[in-house]
């Protein structure tokens, strides 16, 4: 059997895998965050949630349905359905034909050329020419790479309006951009760049101020980083930053980490206290905020472990007190329980949080 028409029958078959009563619960949940009304009246839309579910939800146990696919074949079937965890969403633009089932495109999300393929033979890339954009997914069959799911596509006289919302997905999903290597190595060098700015200016890379103050503080440190990187638009000018949300907040820190970036931690002050008087942690106010710090998963581990560095010993009374372990040991302890907590800080590299233009 064709490679292509294989890779077809086993999609459809981990299609129905996905919507198995085994996964009933979290597949649901991931459609009628796609449908908050409860009517699945768009094919595109269903498509596109359920292949999101299927190669990038992490379930219960840390894997993918993908993955936990691929543990019920052998062989060149479990290896190929294992490649697509290298799934690709993308606004492809069609330059040219590939054979007599696919063509060359260029995903203008990620800059990369893929040779893409149907595995529905010629039927499925009939209207799939030379200037039309295709809005989908796509994942690796060999060499090439096969359409997955429904696809929305674009003529080329209307091109200008798919592409419109490049700049938009690339800001919303960074991990898309990153495919491409170049991209990535230019935002890390962008990053440390920004990161050497704000410690130019500010001399720490954590600074704690009243949340009234932190917009003021990030329009001072975008002109410092613009001018120290030698105004090449002209004269600055504030940007319209959005409204960060911290007026209200006693202090927040705002921490440009080597590795995780730019962060903001509100409450950071009742942090800093509880670290250094450990007996606050049974006190409502203080116990939620370290809880908060502990289990969210948007905070990078590495502020806990500043912390923690300044006195493990007290690190290991605030984190006895909050666990009731007496025998807790941040030394001996403490990387298990920010693993346990935050394991998608731990699931790979960390990707830059600031995208070239």
């Amino acid at each position: 059997m064709d490679a292509m028409q294989r890779a077809g029958d086993l999609k459809g078959e981990l299609s129905q895998y996905a919507q198995s009563p085994r996964f009933h619960r979290a597949s649901r949940e991931a459609i009628l965050e796609a449908f908050p009304g409860g009517v699945v009246n768009d094919e595109m839309t269903f498509s596109a949630a359920l292949d999101a579910f299927i190669f990038t939800q992490r379930l219960d146990g840390g894997q993918t349905v993908v993955e936990l696919f691929a543990e019920t074949l052998t062989g060149d079937d479990r290896a190929l359905v294992l490649s697509w965890t290298d799934y690709v969403q993308g606004v492809f633009e069609i330059k040219e034909p590939y054979g007599d089932d696919g063509f060359v495109a260029v995903n203008h999300i990620d800059e990369l050329t893929y040779r893409i393929r149907s595995n529905m033979g010629p039927a499925g890339v009939e209207q799939l020419t030379p200037g039309v954009v295709m809005i989908g997914g796509i994942v690796p069959v060999g060499d090439d790479w096969m359409i997955s799911g429904a696809s929305m596509a674009f003529p080329a006289e209307d091109a200008s309006t798919a592409l419109a919302g490049v700049r938009d997905l690339q800001l919303r999903s960074p991990k898309l951009v990153f495919r491409n290597p170049e991209k990535l190595a230019q935002a890390r060098e962008l990053q440390a760049a920004q990161r050497a700015s704000f410690v130019d200016l500010y001399g720490s890379d954590l600074i704690v101020v009243p949340g009234a103050e932190v917009k003021e503080k990030m329009l001072a440190f975008y002109r410092h980083d613009y001018e120290r990187a030698g105004s090449k638009g002209g004269p600055w000018t504030d940007p319209e930053l959005p409204d960060p949300g911290f007026a209200e907040m006693g202090t927040v820190a705002i921490v440009f980490d080597e590795e995780a970036g730019l962060g903001f931690h509100p409450d950071f002050d009742l942090l800093q206290e509880v670290f250094a008087s450990p007996a606050l942690v049974v006190r409502g106010r203080y116990r939620e905020v370290v809880s908060g710090y502990l289990r969210g998963d948007d905070v990078s581990p590495g502020i806990l472990r500043r912390l923690a560095a300044e006195d493990p010993g007290k690190a290991s009374e605030v984190f006895r007190k909050l666990l009731k372990k007496p025998r807790f040991s941040w030394e001996n302890d403490g990387e298990a329980l920010l693993r346990k907590h935050k394991p998608g800080w731990y699931d790979g590299p960390r990707l830059p949080r600031v995208i070239p233009v």
